[in-house]
């Protein structure tokens, strides 16, 4: 714990004794003063020291400043945000512990990418067609986020491949452990009204465990026409192919005796590479945005989309087959006016989702399809209508408040069934509708110093693979989660923007649960209805240029932290005769610590290193079983080049978890059989070269 309380002690300090530790300083131009970040937030378009709500803004040398073959090291470095890989390319996202419920994939969570609504209106985001590379911007929004974005208590994640407005080409090559092979490319043209990029990935690596392999291919096409002053149109199209392998969880027996090794099987059950446990998907997206300017005061956006995918997902217990459609928009109108000397903005619209799913299971016949089990024909309609309120008032204070309205409805026709008590025809459930309300004030005190507070209402129904469930049954009695957000925080920076901070504490009050349990027909889960949790936690993020002076050998210094305390427990929680009332909430670590300090010298070589130390987390409901603590550390060396004046080379070199940790970076939550392991690599490296010419 020495790491820990080092990290902790290091930022208080500074904010207590700032002057001896900073001395005098020069003004920032890496990071930037906070009042210079612009965020969405709850559709404010506005400055981060003017939005009242725990908002964190991620740019691109974040998310890829590590390693470029995952998104884990980026979203790991914001509070309150934890993503796991339980296998390359199998991400499950939490923010303030809202992955409960997420056995696999991304849930409780609203995602958008380039303003296209990139969650199903099932609630579930297939994160993993996205790579690196389609992900140069992300916004996290912390909590609640349903006036604005619907659906989702953990809060919403807003990503953008924006383009750099330049005439440039690109390449890149890496390769590494266990037989990662990684190639990009891209190429953007700009004119005086238009801009037009392409990128490229190509991804694969057989992974450290048996049956961890990846595939993935995607290939985006993003443009920006400026019709004229006053409208524009973007265009996005993202093509994906994705083959990854899941290894199942082990034992902790299995994981101490060789935890490279997958799921082992039994008589009853297929191991993981018997079974081809895996995800085989291909996607397609094609969406377009109208951003047209009405008059002096009213603007509006309109985003539509549609996306086609084809899913099939062997497992050891069966093997799924699914074809899905989805479409839908979002539009908003901004009124930007002046009540006497108080500057207003509304913004009012809505946001449509449909989708039709034909969706098949099948007994896995040692990695192929075997008799049916039973074919569903799904469809799913998701809406919701928003107004939000912007108000500066005098002396630097600013007011907002949101409301929305959300309706939700599956509809599942079974075909066919051979299970056994089971039976064909039409299940459908209309959820209630929810009228979500949140309301935020912020004041500055200074320039450097803002203090904002809210209360937010939240809800998040039950998604399509919670409602029906793999291993047949129907949830018509699933209901929404329903949760209330109490948050205070204050953000700021000092001494020329050089240090930053954003630290902010909440308390969520959770009811109607929906926790995971085993299914007594066979291994796999089902979903329940079940008490009520209560959340506190403070958040901090802190960032500090200590040098920055571009006539020194070391040109450039910084230091990021950042830590989040989450104490969250469950309340009036009974379940099969035993109390878990009190008991700590499953799979969420109290503790988490994530530091990093970036080197840069007037050679063009570079270091960076990060730091992450994850408490224990209790396993299971009953809380008699806990995954390991683990300190993870991670290098970077590279050495960029400026061959000509419009060519430039990144060579780099990097080891992940350089203290060869033993841990589990995705454990699988009240597990059948106690397989609640999913190890993570040994000490491993990854190699390569980044290509840049400007035209």
């Amino acid at each position: 714990m020495k790491h820990f309380f080092l990290g902790i002690s290091l930022p208080l300090l500074i904010l207590l004794y700032p002057a001896t530790i900073f001395g005098q300083t020069e003004p920032d131009t890496l990071q930037g003063d906070l009042g210079d970040i612009v965020v969405v937030g709850y559709e404010g378009n506005r400055s981060l020291m003017e939005t009242p709500g725990a908002v964190s803004n991620i740019r691109a040398e974040r998310i890829s400043g590590f390693d470029e073959s995952s998104i884990v090291y980026g979203l790991n470095a914001v509070p309150g945000v934890r993503i796991e890989q339980r296998a390359p390319g199998s991400y499950r996202v939490a923010i303030r512990g809202s992955s409960l419920r997420a056995p696999f994939g991304v849930r409780n969570i609203k995602i958008y990418w380039n303003d296209i609504p990139f969650t199903e209106p099932s609630g579930s985001t297939p994160l993993n067609l996205l790579d690196v590379i389609n992900m140069q911007e992300a916004e996290v929004i912390k909590g609640p986020a349903g006036s604005i974005y619907g659906a989702g208590n953990g809060g919403a994640i807003l990503f953008d491949s924006r383009q750099s407005n330049r005439n440039v080409v690109g390449a890149g090559a890496m390769i590494g452990s266990y037989g990662l092979n990684r190639y990009t490319a891209f190429a953007e043209q700009q004119t005086d009204k238009a801009n037009l990029r392409f990128n490229y990935s190509n991804q694969s690596s057989d992974g450290y465990r048996e049956q961890s392999f990846l595939e993935r291919q995607t290939a985006e096409l993003s443009s920006r026409f400026q019709l004229n002053d006053k409208q524009i149109i973007k265009t996005s199209f993202l093509y994906s192919d994705l083959y990854y392998g899941i290894p199942g969880g082990l034992t902790l027996q299995q994981y101490q005796e060789d935890p490279s090794q997958a799921r082992p099987g039994n008589p009853f059950v297929l191991g993981s590479v018997e079974a081809n446990a895996s995800i085989d998907q291909q996607a397609f997206l094609a969406g377009i945005s109208h951003d047209v300017e009405i008059n002096d005061i009213l603007s509006n956006l309109t985003t539509l989309y549609g996306t086609f995918s084809a899913f099939e997902n062997p497992f050891n217990l069966d093997y799924k087959k699914d074809s899905r459609k989805t479409g839908g928009g979002r539009t908003r109108f901004y009124l930007d006016t002046e009540i006497g000397d108080v500057r207003t903005r509304f913004t009012f619209g809505g946001e449509y989702q449909a989708a039709n799913y034909a969706a098949r299971n099948y007994e896995n016949a040692g990695g192929v399809t075997g008799d049916l089990n039973f074919d569903d024909e799904i469809k799913l309609k998701s809406s919701l209508f928003f107004v939000n309120t912007e108000v500066d008032l005098p002396s630097e204070i600013y007011l907002t408040a949101g409301l929305s309205y959300n309706r939700l409805k599956y509809r599942l026709n079974r075909l066919e069934t051979n299970l056994q008590d089971d039976n064909t025809g039409i299940a459908q459930k209309t959820f209630d509708p929810e009228i979500i309300p949140r309301i935020g004030m912020a004041k500055k005190f200074f320039p450097g110093m803002l203090v904002h507070g809210s209360i937010s209402y939240g809800f998040s129904p039950p998604t399509i693979e919670e409602f029906r469930t793999n291993e047949g049954s129907i949830a018509l009695d699933l209901e929404a989660e329903q949760g209330t957000n109490y948050e205070l925080g204050f953000r700021g920076s000092f001494y020329q923007s050089r240090f930053s901070y954003d630290i902010t504490g909440f308390i969520f009050k959770l009811s109607e649960t929906i926790v995971q349990q085993p299914s007594d027909r066979n291994s796999t889960v089902i979903f329940e209805n079940t008490g009520a949790t209560d959340q506190y936690g403070i958040e901090v993020a802190t960032s500090w240029q200590v040098i920055q002076n571009p006539d020194q050998f070391i040109e450039g210094l910084a230091w990021d932290l950042s830590y989040s305390y989450h104490n969250f427990n469950f309340v009036d929680y009974q379940r099969g005769g035993e109390d878990y009332s009190g008991n700590e909430l499953t799979g969420v670590a109290p503790h988490t610590l994530n530091t990093s300090w970036k080197v840069n010298t007037a050679l063009g070589s570079y270091l960076n290193l990060n730091y992450n130390f994850t408490d224990e987390i209790p396993l299971n409901d009953a809380n008699t079983v806990y995954s390991k603590a683990y300190h993870l550390l991670q290098s970077k060396i590279g050495y960029r080049l400026e061959l000509f004046s419009d060519f430039n080379l990144d060579a780099f070199f990097g080891i992940d978890n350089l203290l060869n940790e033993k841990y589990s970076l995705g454990n699988d939550l009240n597990a059948f059989g106690d397989r609640f392991y999913q190890p993570a690599a040994p000490r491993n490296w990854f190699a390569g070269v980044k290509l840049n010419i400007k035209l």
